[in-house]
Order: C-alpha cells, then sequence, then structure tokens
C-alpha cells in the first residue's frame, strides 16, 4: 500500500514544499514528512553547488511500538518540489537496503576477519557477485537463494557458466 500527499506551502516554518508519504508494508508503518527549504544562509560556503536543505521527519511503527526520527539533507537539485527530493532519499535507501544491508546482514561482511592485502576487497567483489546472480536468476532474498544454491550446486554451476554471451571474451 502507498499513499502520498505533496501540497507545495510557505506556512510551516519557511518551507517552499511539503510532501506527506505513508507506506504499509509487511506489518510496518511508515509516515515520512518530506521538508524543502531554500533557505541556506548560514551554511558554510564550502558547500559548493548547494541549493536546498531538507528535513525528513519519520514515524514508524511495527509491532505495536512507535520509533521517530529526524533526518537533514543537502542538495544541488534546484527543484522546488518536495516530492522529487522525495523519491531521490527513497531510492538511495533502497540502494542501501537492498546491497550494503544484504552484505552485512546476510553475508556477515561486518564479522569477516579478512583484513590482509586486497583479500577483503576481493571477497567484497564475489560477494556483489553472488548477489546479482541471485537477482539475475529471480530471487530477491539473498538468504533463500544462499540456502537453494548450497544445496543445488549443478544449479549454482549452471547459473555461473551460462549466460556468458553477455560478457565481451578477451
Amino acid at each position: 500500500m502507498y499513499n502520498q500527499t505533496c501540497v507545495n506551502t510557505s506556512d510551516e516554518q519557511r518551507a517552499i514544499s511539503i510532501c506527506e508519504e505513508t507506506t504499509c508494508k509487511r506489518g510496518r508503518v511508515e509516515y515520512r514528512k518530506v521538508l524543502l527549504y531554500k533557505d541556506i544562509s548560514g551554511i558554510s560556503e564550502q558547500w559548493v553547488g548547494l541549493k536546498r536543505l531538507i528535513r525528513v521527519e519519520r514515524t514508524v511503527t511495527c509491532k505495536g511500538k512507535q520509533r521517530r526520527e529526524t533526518a537533514y539533507y543537502i542538495t544541488s537539485l534546484a527543484t522546488r518540489k518536495a516530492e522529487v527530493v522525495a523519491k531521490h532519499i527513497r531510492n538511495h535507501w533502497g540502494i542501501e537496503n537492498r546491497l550494503h544491508w544484504v552484505k552485512d546482514v546476510s553475508m556477515k561482511e561486518d564479522k569477516s576477519k579478512t583484513a590482509k592485502g586486497y583479500a577483503a576487497e576481493n571477497i567484497s567483489i564475489l560477494r556483489n557477485i553472488a548477489i546479482n546472480l541471485f537477482r539475475t536468476n529471480g530471487f530477491d532474498s539473498i538468504k533463500h537463494a544462499t540456502q537453494f544454491y548450497a544445496n543445488n550446486v549443478k544449479e549454482l554451476w549452471r547459473i555461473i557458466t551460462s549466460n556468458t554471451k553477455y560478457y565481451k571474451k578477451t
């Protein structure tokens, strides 16, 4: 379920635009209010190209518990629409959740003791390859993909060795 209401206003604390969104997914209700500000006075001039300030207020309700947080962002976008920056922020966190969170939680990357030479970087690349192979082959859940291929080594070998037509051979 997804609901989005966007109202251009200058009422609320000098915001040039406000966007409110509510999403309901997997028993979790998240309400987000994105406020876009044009006034960047008082911000360091070292932020070359800075055009807007953004405040995002989130209220998440899950299993009867409510958590609130406020996050602040800056952008070089000159947009006057809060829904535009709201979309960019959601896309950023989508990448974070679909890659970095998976590597940290499902693949336990942060607990890895590998630190010598380029080993940590190489293993991270192998994790990225595995995630891409799993997603390319229809798995949304990396946990389920890992379990499936751990028990179906022939199928794993098939996906590793197939589709080579997409890559330039040198």
